[in-house]
């Protein structure tokens, strides 16, 4: 099971000098969906009580990932996952995220309660008890209410089932449903039955029912029990102790005050805003629960936050932690080795799951897989992952010796490592690459802009440069999945795109004058040169600043998915009175490194502290053509405005059946492919190299293919064993190469299949033109059965035919009409 941070860490092997340089928000999006991917493996050997206190650890993450970024992974798992567990899991992520699908989520959950796995439909129902379905559209309440409904009232089904129905129904229901849940509860109290006694007990106590008789009774019992339910049964004791406890504490201040009013307090009786709030503060630490346990500055930070928050759901106070991790994810660099790590699930070994190409773990030879089990004389077996971060952390310059192990060493060898696994690695600062490009045939480039921090038009000026020296024909930037990020670089970064003094943006506020952003440098990419730019539902701010003005310019065909609708801009400012520590500037980079001297430190700590920030929304993006982009909301959370960009051009991402997913995630677990690629790489490496580019879709060209894929005994066809090898293989190929593939695969991706059409349509000409597009973007039907793997070239022949028909009379030939008959026979069987 992940621990609660070790999600967070175990994506980057940093080795910062501030410890926010570990930050995993700059991680990319495919490096936490995999280890998000990991997590779900391991959930079906799970028990769905875990699953919310496991989604919770992860969500908690969220503050250090990239919320956004984490939430469309999220998103995109959900929509393809059906497994009970896998659903229970990414639902609970979901629920906690920034703006919930709470209607699909509440779906989802509902079709749960009919799981032929008892603890998967007891984890829906205990689901659905969440605060936050409060939020949900009458109808689709109503529909929840009314599952919930008839699962308590069926006798027939699983008791601990309609006990987790009923608390969800006390939650959300009207006053006949609460009282129906509540007799429910206590009919089960009155049970013979020992378990479902207990079971009544803890659901009546969860629902806030007064702790008095035959309810008192059994979590007494309950609680000198040992187990988890002894446990819950005592914390409910603790609770209605606490209250009675407070419940004296206040009637005896009562009648203190009313004995002795002259001893009430002069401002406890002021109307100043002021005077209130010190009041309310005094009364929580006095007579709250936890009021004597919590700092005053925390409740001073939160409800500070919570002014800023009720505002908009983007102005915020930064407390100087929070403030740190900031300033961190816009830095886009950090200290570090610079590999992306985990601990593997199926050795518990801390493990590479990516270097970073362009830094010194790479150029020391570690590559995907490799595992590290000691650090100079420590071994990190068994050991806690953040332990195994702080062993590596130092000095830039400095150089710290890894022992590595890799598949095929002697077993033997993890725990007594020896001198020729050894490796040298020399402590540097990392820039994290904001950007991946690929030049595609046509002389098509594809450039992934990751986020807007302060090193993406730097990063992205040098890579065009480089090609359009190399010949590149036309420019495809892909946006997707970009949160945004600084207002400066956004425009900057459109200024490579647009003639000089070009409008890119204008900020709108309720004082002062319209603030224009314009072009400051003449365009990198020539004007006459076409540009395509790639956005979907998770292109937000700074991305859709972007591509609304290379669209409103009409410098850029913009193709994909309605961007997010963030069109706000928030100020960071310091608080009045309040500095940052300070610190001698050894190396001149104006940042504080772990190793610098403080030469003032306001709370006399040894380390250094950033004063808090506010995060004010102080004005509106409107784009060149002065739309705006923001999705706007009523009280009512009712949709004023959709926001966003919209493409010229919508397609939406490449799609495919749940079945099918979890498919290929049972074959990746047990690394059939990755075992494939290994047999074959020494033989067949330029062969390899050829395939994670183009394989033109036809497995034929993978040798042995036939009995690999007999071998796996799967439901899937053919062209899905075909995908799962290509991408094992890609994963080789670029540690061999030095460089990440992009997300720019025309062969698999119907988005870039839409943005190289377009594209091409500007230079005059069609994929047709270009062998490599006309054997991989003709479109293919999915085959919902499996079919043999001599029998593919009938299907695809079969296929062909009925699709010319189609286009033509609509009548088919007798030969094909056999064939069509043959497949559906055969699918029927």
């Amino acid at each position: 099971m992940i621990q609660p941070r070790a999600l967070a860490v175990a994506t980057l092997a940093l080795l910062p000098l501030a410890a926010p340089a570990a930050t995993p928000t700059a991680v990319a999006q495919d490096e936490f969906e995999q280890l998000l991917r990991q997590e779900l493996a391991a959930v079906e050997s799970a028990s769905p009580d875990e699953l919310w206190s496991r989604a919770a650890a992860v969500r908690g993450l969220a503050r250090e990932f990239d919320g956004a970024r984490v939430d469309s992974t999220v998103a995109s798992l959900l929509a393809q996952e059906t497994g009970g567990r896998a659903v229970l899991l990414l639902s609970g992520l979901s629920l906690q995220g920034e703006d919930p699908d709470l209607e699909d989520l509440s779906g989802r959950l509902v079709a749960l309660l009919d799981s032929d796995d008892r603890a998967v439909a007891r984890g829906a129902a205990g689901m659905l008890a969440s605060p936050g379905f409060a939020r949900l559209p009458s109808d689709a309440r109503e529909d929840a209410r009314e599952a919930l409904r008839t699962v308590v009232e069926d006798g027939e089904r699983d008791p601990a089932l309609r006990l987790e129905a009923a608390g969800a129904l006390h939650v959300h229901g009207d006053g006949n449903e609460k009282r129906l849940a509540a007799r429910q509860m206590r009919a089960f109290l009155g049970s013979a039955d020992p378990e479902l006694r207990a079971l009544g007990a803890l659901a009546l106590a969860r629902s806030g029912a007064e702790i008095t008789g035959d309810l008192m009774d059994e979590l007494e019992r309950l609680a000198a029990l040992p187990g988890p339910q002894g446990v819950l049964a005592d914390s409910y004791l603790r609770r209605e102790r606490d209250r009675e406890l407070y419940d004296r504490k206040l009637k005896n201040q009562r009648r203190y005050y009313e004995a002795n009013p002259a001893d009430v307090r002069v401002d406890q009786r002021s109307d100043s805003p002021e005077s209130q709030f010190r009041t309310i503060l005094e009364m929580v630490k006095s007579y709250h629960l936890d009021g004597d346990k919590v700092e005053e500055d925390r409740l001073l930070d939160a409800a500070m936050d919570g002014m800023l928050r009720y505002l908009d759901e983007h102005s915020a106070y930064f407390a100087p932690v929070e403030f740190e991790r900031f300033e961190q994810d816009l830095e886009g660099e950090y200290g570090g080795i610079g590999a992306y790590v985990s601990v593997d699930r199926a050795d518990s070994l801390f493990t590479i799951t990516r270097p970073i190409y362009s830094g010194p773990a790479y150029e020391a030879g570690l590559r995907t897989d490799d595992k590290i089990v000691r650090i100079e004389e420590w071994s990190t077996i068994g050991q806690p992952l953040e332990d195994i971060i702080k062993r590596l952390k130092g000095k830039p310059g400095t150089k710290v010796k890894l022992y590595v192990w890799r598949q095929g060493m002697d077993l033997r060898k993890i725990d007594r490592p020896t001198e020729d696994m050894a490796v040298t690695v020399a402590r540097a600062r990392i820039t994290i690459p904001p950007l991946n490009y690929e030049t595609l045939p046509g002389d098509v480039a594809v450039v992934d802009l990751r986020e807007f921090s302060r090193t993406a038009t730097r990063e992205l000026r040098k890579t065009l440069e480089e090609l359009l020296a190399s010949g590149t024909k036309g420019v495809i930037l892909d946006l997707r999945n970009n949160p945004g990020g600084l207002l400066e670089e956004a425009t900057s970064v459109a200024g490579l795109f647009l003639p000089k003094n070009s409008l890119v943006v204008t900020t709108r506020s309720k004082i002062g004058p319209d603030d224009k952003h314009f072009t400051e440098d003449e365009p990198v990419v020539p004007m006459d040169m076409p540009v395509v730019v790639m956005i979907n539902r998770f292109s937000a701010s700074a991305s859709e600043i972007v591509s609304g003005a290379l669209q409103d310019h009409e410098r850029a065909v913009v193709v994909g998915e309605r961007s997010f609708g963030k069109g706000s801009v928030q100020n960071l400012r310091p608080i009045p009175g309040v500095r940052d520590d300070q610190w001698r500037d050894e190396n001149g980079n104006r940042r504080y490194d772990s190793w610098e001297t403080l030469t003032y430190d306001a709370d006399k700590d040894g380390q250094f502290d950033f004063a808090p920030r506010i995060k004010l929304t102080v004005a509106k993006y409107l784009l060149p053509s002065g739309r705006s982009i923001h999705r706007e909301f009523d009280r009512d959370l009712n949709m004023i405005n959709p926001g966003g960009v919209q493409p010229d051009v919508e397609v939406g991402a490449r799609d495919i059946d749940t079945w099918r997913l979890e498919e290929i995630n049972r074959i990746n677990r047990q690394r059939k492919a990755r075992e494939y690629v290994d047999a074959n790489w020494d033989e067949h490496r330029e062969l390899f190299v050829e395939l994670a580019v183009n394989d033109d879709r036809d497995p034929a060209r993978y040798p042995g293919f036939e009995e690999f894929y007999q071998g796996l005994s799967t439901p899937l066809p053919v062209d899905d064993v075909r995908f799962v090898l290509r991408q094992e293989i890609r994963r080789r190929v670029q540690d061999e190469r030095g460089r990440q593939f992009g997300n720019a695969d025309y062969v698999e991706d119907p988005q870039v299949q839409e943005a190289v059409t377009a594209l091409l349509a500007k230079l005059g000409t069609t994929p047709d033109s270009v062998p490599e597009y006309a054997t991989t973007f003709k479109p293919r039907a999915s085959v919902g059965v499996n079919v043999a793997y001599g029998e593919r070239r009938e299907v695809e022949e079969t296929l062909e035919a009925v699709s010319k028909a189609r286009e033509g009379d609509g009548k088919l030939d007798p030969e094909t009409l056999d064939r069509l008959k043959h497949l559906l026979e055969g699918s029927l069987e």
